[in-house]
Formats: structure tokens, C-alpha cells, sequence
């Protein structure tokens, strides 16, 4: 028996077993450096409060990631799932002793870079959701902020200018460490990339073209990254 991981899909297809959500490949990526034998199941947006609600029933929201343990424990969010694998599997750890650190850098990089590839790839990503999972987007994202999603997701353009400029920083540092916070992959990696899959996965030349073409140190770094991030599972 292997762990569960509950993803997102992006229609009712069978067939759809592709990664895209940001969220999600935060487990996933940590997951994989973990070296961990797990099994994804896919659900679409509007089956995830009966699926996740079923296995979490005290949940106040019920959301994805999510996983199942072997031994039939299921945990949800990614930062509550990644404190309980590195606590059930140590090794290799992705905090190495620095927990503070990893968890300062991911609500950073939330308030200052996750929304950048995110709305730069938002018209691209919700043209290939099917019917009820745009009307899913669009009527949360429209409430929550009051706006059209076409006037929320705003100009591709202006959000890689200024997604370019918050990675100046981060630039810096991977010029003298292979990873974010030293030589081994940590957390703090695995948040950044999975903010940038978005891009990866709606315009991947814009990805390698104007981010990661911007800087080698960065685009070493992504290529070290790409080692973790396997989705045949």
C-alpha cells in the first residue's frame, strides 16, 4: 500500500492526470525528494467538498492537497502535510534543522511572488478548465474581489516584469547555493517552484524565455528542481 495523494484536475475526463495547481505540487514535489511510493487520485473542483469532506469531516473547508498515509490517516494542507511526513519520514529533510526559515520564506514569497505567475497565466489556465470549472473560478475569484476575472487577471506582461524583478533576490543567493537556503533542497525551494509551475505548465517559453532566461543561476536552479518533479504517479 503507498500514500494517497488527492489532486486537482481540470475536467471529468479519466484521462486527465495532469498536475497544474500550484497548491497541490507543493505535496507532490515533496513527495518525490522524499522518495515516497504514493498513488495520485484526481478530482475536479466541484467533487472535492463530498471526496475530501468524507475523509476529513471535522474540516472547516474541505481542499486539495490532501493525503492518506498508508496507515489510513489523512492529513490536509501542504504546509500540515509537509510538518507530518517530515516528522514521519526524516530523511532526506526538506526544513535540515530550520523550520522558521523555510515557513518566513513561504509566506514571503505568497505575499510578494505566488500572485505574479498566477495571474500571468490565469486567461491561458482557465480556457482549458472545462464549463463547470470556469464557472467554479469565475464565480469565487469575482466574489472574493469584487471584479470580472478578465479585468483581475490584468496585462501577462506588467506581472513577468514585476515576477522578475521579485526573483533579483533569489537570484543572488542561488549564485553562491545550489538551493535557497544552502545545498540541499528544502521547502523554501519547493514553494518557489511550485509558484512557477503555473507558468510551466499555460506558457512554458515565457517560463524559459523571459524568467529563467533572465538568469542562469536561476534557470540551474529550475533544472535542479525539474529533477523533482516527476507526475507519472
Amino acid at each position: 500500500m503507498s500514500i494517497k495523494l488527492y489532486d486537482l484536475k481540470k475536467t471529468r475526463s479519466l484521462d486527465d492526470r495532469r498536475p497544474w495547481s500550484p497548491n497541490t505540487w507543493k505535496t507532490r514535489y515533496l513527495l518525490n525528494i522524499k522518495g515516497l511510493d504514493y498513488s495520485t487520485e484526481y478530482l475536479h473542483f466541484l467533487d472535492i467538498p463530498e471526496t475530501i469532506g468524507k475523509l476529513v469531516p471535522d474540516t472547516p473547508k474541505a481542499t486539495v492537497p490532501c493525503i492518506t498515509d498508508v496507515d489510513g490517516r489523512t492529513i490536509q494542507d501542504s504546509r500540515v502535510i509537509a510538518l507530518y511526513l517530515e516528522e514521519k519520514y526524516p530523511t532526506p529533510s526538506i526544513f535540515q534543522g530550520g523550520q522558521g526559515i523555510h515557513f518566513f520564506f513561504e509566506d514571503w514569497a505568497a505575499e510578494n511572488i505566488g500572485h505574479k505567475p498566477f495571474l500571468a497565466s490565469l486567461p491561458a489556465m482557465y480556457s482549458s478548465l472545462d464549463e463547470e470549472s470556469q464557472m467554479h473560478l469565475r464565480k469565487g475569484r469575482e466574489f472574493m474581489f469584487a471584479t470580472t476575472l478578465e479585468d483581475f487577471a490584468g496585462n501577462p506582461k506588467e506581472h513577468i516584469a514585476a515576477l522578475n524583478k521579485a526573483l533579483e533576490p533569489i537570484a543572488k543567493i542561488l549564485s553562491k547555493y545550489s538551493f535557497l537556503t544552502g545545498d540541499q533542497v528544502g521547502w523554501s525551494d519547493i514553494v518557489l517552484a511550485s509558484q512557477l509551475v503555473c507558468l510551466k505548465k499555460t506558457h512554458p517559453e515565457m517560463l524559459t524565455e523571459e524568467v529563467l532566461g533572465t538568469d542562469h543561476h536561476l534557470k540551474a536552479w529550475w533544472e535542479r528542481m525539474e529533477n523533482y518533479a516527476n507526475e507519472d504517479n
